[in-house]
Order: C-alpha cells, then structure tokens, then sequence
C-alpha cells in the first residue's frame, strides 16, 4: 500500500530533502498546510499537493503520515495532535525543544508498538561517511570505543535566517537544536539504536554568544560532554565558520577505539582531498581512506517499511527518545560559555 503524507509546517529547507527521499521511496505527497515561510515554494515543488488545513491532514484516515519541519517550538504540539490521531509523525530535528513537549510525545506515543514518532537526524541518515563510521564502530572496527569527538560548525549565513532563528525560545538553544546530530552520533556509537537506550549523562555542557552583538539573546556557541556506556563524548556546536570554507560547515566526527580511530569529514576535507563524505581509518595495518561512495542512503525505505509493519528498522522508538531527553538536559545545565 502507497503511503500517502501530509505536510504541516514548511519553515526549514530540510523539509525538501525528507520529502524528496519519501517520494523516492515510494510515498506520495498529497497535501500541505499553508504555513511556514517556504510554504510558497513547496507547493511550487510538489504540484499534486492539495492545500488544506492542519485539521483537515488530521481527520484525513487516508493520510498515515504527517511531515513536519515548522518553527521547531511548533513541531511537539502538532506531533501530539497527529499521534493522537493516530498517525506516524516523521518529524526534522529537533522534535522538541523543552521538556514538557517531551512528556507530552511520550504519552501521545502511549503502548503503541514500533516507532511512530520519528525525529530525523539527518547528519547520520543522509551523509554516507558518517553513517558508516558508527556502523564500523559498532562492528569493532576499532577495538572497544572509548572517546567520540563531534564537532558541528555551521555557517550562520545571517540575512538569509527568519526571524524565528535568533528566537532560543522557537528554537530550543543551540543545543537542543543542532547538537541533537551530535547526541544520535554518540548514542548509535556508544550504545547503540535498536534496543533500549543505556543510560546517559550530562557531564559539562555550556553555551554563549561570541560573535553576535546585534542578538545578544542568541547562542552562537555551545559545548557538551557526555558519557553512556562507558564511553565519553565531547561535542561542539557553533555559528563560527568563515564565509570562505565554501559549505555549510566543517561537520565531524572522531571515533576512538582501543586498536583504532575513525574520522569523518562530513562536508569537506580542508586543504585535502576534493568533494565531501570523507572516512579515514588509522589502525595496526595503517591510514587508509574508506570510499563510502556505494552505501546507500535508505533511511526512507526502511521509514516505509516500519510503517507497514510497525518494525523498529530506522532506529528504536527509546533512541529518539533518548536523544532528545539528553540534548534537554544539556540544555538545561548548560553554564555560560567561558565560565566554570
């Protein structure tokens, strides 16, 4: 059976990337919500989408999946309502941003079987060499992991942000937003995604604003430690990248093992080899680059397939859920950037 989606919110460019690999899969866009800012430019896109209103995608039975990619404060709420419809939510990151949402997708999940809210943290699923370096860890490609280094650098490209950016209110601090890559990554690496989550902890984490005066409020700059399962993580996440890297930002990840490391280079290989999806190995037999060009990307077919027979394929239900309880706490603990 054809899975037909709904759209509610359209207020984040990663929305045209689920909603592309979705169609690929096999899934069919057939309506939308008039809101968001990109709202104009989706419905451009995907022409047999129908305008309707958020309610109406709801009581639609024929619909089984609702996509979100609002304000990311807005994007709980409208999960709960749809879960409570009785639909799957796929959902960009971050799902929630306090944890009082949190509470509430929890109990809207209820006793439901399999994984009905999904939160898309698209670092691991669409970029090929980081996904295969926390499939390599996990084989024990590198002995026992014992330290995972993420670094998640992004260009602030300021006149092109909306409002609702410099807002940590709407977008739950830097990190609960980005930093929910970085927790998934140490998570899938130090315990795992499909089984029940180990517990995880909050060692330090900070977060300030270094280099914009103009918004004073917003967080440019943040910093976390963790530990779950014997294993140390260290992640960094910032607004800071020269205007001259030429992408997005220098995403990475180090994984440290006992007879090994791994490095992906998500975005670009600074002063080295050209293009992106970099993997480099060091272990007993030497330094090598690992080609990931062939793995494929199939986060959305296993999505699918879930749905059909509510398997836990993509990930678990307790991973999302762990991910966004840890990148919560963070937040909440957080220090100011530069005090102890």
């Amino acid at each position: 059976m054809t899975v037909r989606f709904g759209v509610i919110g359209a207020d984040h460019l990663h929305l045209f990337q689920m909603v592309d690999r979705l169609v690929a899969a096999g899934a069919t866009a057939v309506a939308h919500a008039p809101s968001g800012g990109l709202v104009a430019m989706y419905a451009g896109w995907q022409k047999e989408s129908q305008e309707c209103s958020a309610h109406d995608i709801l009581a639609d039975d024929s619909i089984s999946l609702v996509v979100l990619a609002g304000v990311p404060a807005e994007r709980a709420p409208v999960a709960v309502s749809a879960l409570l419809a009785g639909k799957h939510v796929l959902s960009d990151k971050p799902g929630v941003t306090t944890m009082a949402q949190l509470d509430a997708v929890r109990a809207a999940i209820g006793g439901r079987e399999g994984r009905p809210w999904t939160v898309l943290f698209s670092e691991r699923f669409e970029n090929r060499a980081i996904g295969e370096a926390v499939a390599m860890a996990r084989a024990g490609a590198v002995g026992k992991v014992v330290h995972v280094v993420g670094a998640g650098p992004h260009l602030l490209s300021a006149k092109h942000r909306p409002s609702w950016f410099w807002d940590d209110a709407a977008t739950g601090g830097i990190l609960v937003d980005i930093g929910s890559h970085q927790a998934d990554q140490f998570l899938a690496v130090a315990v795992g995604t499909h089984g029940p989550s180990a517990a995880a902890v909050v060692q330090h984490a900070s977060v300030g604003n270094a280099a914009c005066p103009d918004h004073p409020d917003m967080q440019d700059i943040g910093s976390m430690s963790l530990v779950a399962n014997g294993v140390v993580g260290d992640h960094r996440l910032d607004y800071l990248t020269a205007d001259g890297l030429g992408t997005w930002g220098d995403v990475r990840l180090t994984i440290v093992g006992t007879e090994g490391v791994i490095e992906a280079r998500a975005n670009v290989d600074v002063a080295g080899a050209e293009g992106a999806e970099h993997l480099i190995v060091v272990d007993s037999e030497g330094t090598r680059r690992v080609d990931v060009s062939e793995r494929p990307v199939d986060w959305a077919d296993l999505l699918l397939a879930d749905l059909a027979d509510g398997g836990e394929r993509l990930m678990s239900q307790a991973h999302v859920v762990a991910v966004c309880d840890l990148v919560l706490c963070a937040q909440q603990a957080a220090t100011k950037w530069g005090e102890a």
